[in-house]
């Protein structure tokens, strides 16, 4: 008698632990995130809208974020209390899981894979917590990760992870050949060699180095802000996808007709640049000297933004719909700048060390700008048509 009491009591906790379990997702509420005129967008919003259909358990919340306030207002209180974030449209969010971009395929079974893995694994839904759909408390907050790869030697990795050095490194390398500085930089260094002080040799053209990298990361920075904060408003993405565009075409251009070097800097500005580095070594006082440098600095990379036709601005308009913290934006930029100076530093230091001036082959030069304008067309095309490619889970 005890025993069959055990077995019937047995039998209704694991039924009444079911009834618990299940309560949680009788209904699965997906919240989808979206831009008016944004062409993937509906795209998805047909799939969503057969998927409802076809499934009655589900319920999919819509929010326009370009031009909705109140909508805006959520994402920033998404961010901010649950730490989801919402960098781009269209992106859905299951539980904690954010689906960003839509490609037929891979988008569609990704959804409904994701659909499974929070019913099976009573996943909290905090979305629907915070603005009342479900009780509080109820089910798991997992955060489902999924982008590895497997790799010979490295065995599983994270797609993600990979693909964005790998872009920094790439753009951030092909910026940094750019004729318009390094004719600057080599007649800064043959005017050092000048200087019987090694230590001042060193300092001036260190220095001249480090105002180029800080004004470039300040560019760099402000521009990747201004795409944080309007980057979900399509007119401003296709914007970008144009400046890439125009910014290839240019590139391939200037590889196909124009003599190797800097168009930008005609002969009589070189004169004139040669007259200005003649003026600051002139100096007696070392301070004169160094805002003299600083100065110079300054004018000529506002010429190489004009040079670059664009790099910086595309990496930080894809860097801007990662989703990734602010450390992280910071320590990207800084990857990104690192092997944008990386050439200017070792003909630096060598021309320092061996007192040779040694240059980059304009054969290089130019190379690079036939690579850079073939990357820019691409990314510019990526950018109006399948902007989810530029989320780097590939």
């Amino acid at each position: 008698m005890f025993k069959k009491t055990l077995v019937v009591l047995a039998i209704l906790s694991a039924l009444f632990s079911m009834m618990i379990t299940t309560k949680a997702y009788d209904k699965t509420h997906i919240y989808y995130f979206y831009a008016e005129g944004c062409i993937t967008c509906a795209a998805e919003d047909k799939y969503l809208i057969e998927l409802e259909a076809k499934d009655p358990n589900i319920v999919i919340h819509k929010y326009e974020i370009a031009f909705d306030k109140e909508n805006q207002a959520l994402v920033k209180q998404l961010d901010e209390v649950l730490n989801i974030k919402i960098k781009s449209t269209p992106t859905l969010v299951i539980g904690r899981k954010t689906i960003v971009g839509f490609s037929k395929n891979s988008t569609e079974s990704n959804i409904e894979n994701s659909i499974e893995f929070f019913r099976k694994n009573n996943v909290r839904d905090v979305i629907g917590e915070l603005l009342g759909f479900v009780a509080p408390g109820e089910g798991f907050d997992i955060d489902p990760t999924e982008g590895t790869i497997k790799l010979p030697f490295f065995g599983e990795v994270n797609a993600k992870t990979i693909s964005l050095p790998l872009l920094a490194i790439v753009l951030g390398t092909l910026d940094g050949f750019n004729p318009c500085a390094m004719w600057v930089l080599l007649l800064l260094i043959s005017m050092l060699f000048h200087l019987e002080q090694t230590w001042k040799k060193w300092f001036l053209g260190g220095l001249f180095l480090a105002t180029t990298a800080v004004m470039y990361f300040m560019f760099m920075l402000t521009w990747l802000n201004i795409t944080l904060l309007f980057g979900t408003i399509t007119y401003i993405r296709l914007l970008i996808a144009a400046i890439a565009l125009i910014g290839g075409v240019v590139n391939i251009r200037t590889y196909l007709k124009t003599k190797p070097g800097c168009e930008v800097i005609d002969d009589r500005k070189r004169k004139k640049i040669s007259i200005r580095i003649k003026q600051i070594f002139a100096q007696p006082v070392l301070v004169l000297a160094s805002i003299g440098v600083v100065v110079l600095a300054i004018s000529v990379n506002l010429v190489e933004l004009i040079c670059s036709a664009g790099l910086p601005v595309i990496y930080t308009q894809v860097l801007s719909i990662q989703n990734l913290s602010g450390i992280q934006y910071i320590l990207y930029l800084l990857l990104y700048l690192l092997f944008f100076m990386v050439d200017d530093i070792i003909i630096f230091v060598i021309a320092m060390k061996t007192a040779q001036l040694t240059g980059i082959s304009t054969k290089y030069s130019r190379n690079a700008h036939l690579i850079g304008g073939i990357l820019m067309i691409i990314l510019g095309i990526m950018m109006i048509f399948r902007p989810e490619w530029l989320m780097l889970k590939f």
